[in-house]
């Protein structure tokens, strides 16, 4: 990952979404302990990461806020975690 900022400085490399995924779903089953509330979240995260338009993209995101402000650990993770560090690498859009 050092080497293509290095090599290919004009290259975006792209993170592996199942690994990200299989993170967030880690951190999602330690912090949610609702198997109903965990469903609803994860069909959240799946429509946010798979939007196709910026637009989407943004309204699926302020739905993720609000829908999960319940547990405003979690949204706080897959903020500083991956959407502002890295969601130019996974995120469909």
């Amino acid at each position: 990952m050092n080497a293509v900022k290095i090599i290919f400085l004009e290259c975006t490399n792209l993170l592996c979404r199942f690994h990200i995924d299989k993170n967030v779903k880690a951190k999602c089953r330690s912090l949610i302990g609702q198997k109903n509330a965990w469903d609803y979240v994860m069909d959240a995260w799946g429509s946010l990461i798979d939007s196709p338009f910026k637009h989407q993209f943004d309204d699926c995101l302020k739905k993720f806020e609000i829908a999960y402000s319940p547990w405003p650990m979690f949204v706080d993770y897959v903020h500083q975690t991956w959407m502002i560090p890295h969601k130019e690498r996974f995120v469909k859009v």
